[in-house]
């Protein structure tokens, strides 16, 4: 057996370390006071939970993403590009808190104040964007502030297109629709499985799934579309406006992968 000596360290105690300095380092000293004592201990045990693959992923994941981001500041937030890119932004925000509103709620608030913090927390934030935090470290903050403006402004033309997706679903709708408890729960399978062949078993029985709900429905349409779950899915928004903006177009964004991964499921089931 080959012994470490003392002096030594493994790769993989390195990025253990590297990572949760990234993650908690500041956290008990300033971090703490964002959240309520119930929302802290949840993100605790969410952080817990996560993989240390998983949480590297992630870290390579935002990485990569914020330098699209910032290639991507010209063009307009409405575009498909901007709105992919938020996409998984958003997505990537909402594996890290769970997809609760109330960790969201903290998070937002911490960010909101972050010139406020002190050096060392805001030197993490940028390393998680793989910014330099040292000699050219203002500049670090610029850009990484432009960014965060972009994100925002695009989140905004999402909201504020889907108000008007909202109130045209909830007209075309028939007041003879069927429970909303079907769709609900087969929202839920089909995004459990958005990892599945849309050709194999699992993805086809969902897919028949949702073309017996359509029927059931007047069978508007012959695909899958966001609108089919909009008003099933609508939610009671936290008293924080912004956080339910988020919360919103976080789970729009959901609603199109799982849109989509249905819509691929009927064409391959359109061609047996």
């Amino acid at each position: 057996m080959k012994l470490i000596r003392s002096d030594q360290v493994t790769d993989a105690s390195i990025s253990r370390k590297i990572i949760k300095g990234i993650e908690m380092q500041p956290e008990e000293n300033f971090m703490r006071k964002y959240y309520t004592e119930e929302a802290w201990a949840r993100r605790s045990q969410i952080l817990e939970e996560i993989p240390l693959e998983t949480r590297e992923r992630h870290r390579e994941a935002w990485r990569q993403l914020f330098l699209q981001v910032e290639s991507a500041l010209e063009v307009d937030p409405a575009s498909e590009r901007a709105q992919t890119l938020t996409r998984q932004w958003v997505l990537l925000v909402e594996a890290g808190t769970g997809g609760d509103s109330e960790i969201k709620a903290a998070a937002m608030k911490a960010w909101k104040d972050h010139q406020n913090w002190p050096p060392e927390a805001q030197d993490a934030l940028l390393v998680r964007y793989g910014l330099d935090a040292g000699s050219d470290r203002e500049d670090s903050m610029r850009r990484m502030e432009k960014a965060g403006k972009f994100i925002g402004q695009a989140i905004g033309r999402k909201y504020y297109g889907a108000l008007e997706a909202t109130r045209r679903a909830l007209i075309n709708r028939s007041s003879a629709d069927c429970s909303s408890e079907p769709w609900v729960e087969l929202f839920r399978d089909v995004e459990a499985s958005l990892t599945e062949d849309p050709a194999g078993e699992k993805a086809q029985a969902l897919a028949a799934r949702w073309t017996e709900l359509k029927g059931d429905t007047g069978g508007r349409g012959t695909a899958p579309q966001p609108d089919d779950f909009l008003e099933v899915l609508q939610p009671k928004l936290p008293l924080d406006t912004s956080v339910a903006v988020i919360n919103q177009v976080a789970r729009l964004y959901r609603i199109e992968q799982v849109s989509g991964f249905l819509a691929k499921a009927l064409a391959f089931g359109e061609d047996k």
